[in-house]
């Protein structure tokens, strides 16, 4: 990693809520986001996370938790040489099965097809298994 000479650079990481709160307030609690700049940890809370760099190149990988598992991986490496604010994406993904999303733009979340595959093979094992019993049972 090399570092120049200067001032140090805003960098913010705006990140996408891990699931849309239900109507009631109710329901699926927010995954913990973490990130990894250089060789510093931190947590990161939904929205902008401002934070400021010195000049040079630098990598940042972000992640979620989950049960002390990381999913949702996304990197990037930054050059803050130039000495312009930066301003980073980290988009959550569908599932703890897929990847993240961490770019200079926002981008739809990815893992829909997991998401579908997941909704589509879980009530067919279930019924599945439901034939199954019925035809051992006769």
């Amino acid at each position: 990693m090399s570092h120049g000479y200067g001032s140090s650079v805003p960098v913010v990481i705006r990140v996408q809520p891990p699931f849309a709160p239900p109507p009631d307030g109710r329901g699926p609690r927010d995954l913990p986001v973490r990130a990894s700049i250089g060789d510093t940890r931190t947590d990161l809370r939904v929205g902008d996370n401002p934070i400021t760099l010195p000049p040079g190149e630098w990598p940042i990988r972000i992640w979620l938790s989950y049960c002390g598992v990381k999913s949702g991986r996304a990197e990037i490496t930054v050059d803050t040489r130039p000495g312009r604010p930066i301003l980073l994406y980290y988009t959550t993904p569908r599932t703890i099965y897929n990847q993240g999303v961490l770019g200079y733009e926002p981008v739809e979340r990815p893992g829909g097809e997991t998401l579908a595959l997941i909704y589509t093979l879980v009530p067919l094992i279930g019924l599945l298994a439901a034939v199954i019993a019925f035809l051992l049972l006769r």
